[in-house]
């Protein structure tokens, strides 16, 4: 009851834990079962799909390797407050990996991007950080939150998988 009338805004799970024969996925999914609204973000030594995708799949809006630097860590449980998908960038490659098999992804209708969206979706398809791409472009980090926040709206989506997912369908990347 305690936690129902105070969820927690970010929970870590690492896909590592084992509570009574139950899977970090497992836990992923009862906690979204249990708290919908709750975002959460996976910290494990796993780089694999067979990890990767059914975290993901369960509710994870996140996914950080434990390789990651404790700024790196802090930034990631930051994005995940603020609703973004944090993940290093050869966790973003396998993803933009596994949607370029994907033949067709539905259509949508969007409002077009701007210019400055479609070169900062373009630079995220490489796996870049916000935070790099900032400094890539030579503009603040919040410029480049905002521009991501438009991104997601225009294209209706909810995660960075899912923006990958739909720039890559639209050919936007």
């Amino acid at each position: 009851d305690a936690i129902a009338n105070n969820p927690p805004d970010v929970v870590l799970v690492d896909l590592e834990l084992k509570l009574d024969d139950i899977s970090g996925v497992e836990v992923i999914k009862r906690i979204k079962g249990f708290l919908p609204e709750v975002n959460i973000l996976v910290f494990t030594k796993f780089d694999d799909d067979g990890h990767l995708f059914p975290a993901l799949k369960a509710g994870a809006v996140g996914y950080l390797l434990k390789d990651a630097s404790p700024a790196e860590i802090i930034n990631a449980i930051e994005d995940v407050y603020k609703e973004y998908a944090p993940m290093s960038g050869r966790i973003a490659r396998r993803i933009l990996e596994e949607f370029h098999n994907i033949p067709k992804i539905r259509s949508r209708n969007s409002s077009a991007l701007t210019s400055r969206e479609k070169e900062i979706l373009e630079i995220l398809s490489k796996g870049f950080t916000p935070k790099e791409i900032a400094k890539e472009l030579f503009i603040s980090y919040e410029s480049v939150r905002s521009h991501l926040k438009n991104i997601y709206k225009k294209l209706h989506a909810h995660s960075l998988v899912e923006v990958l997912a739909v720039a890559r369908g639209k050919g936007l990347i």
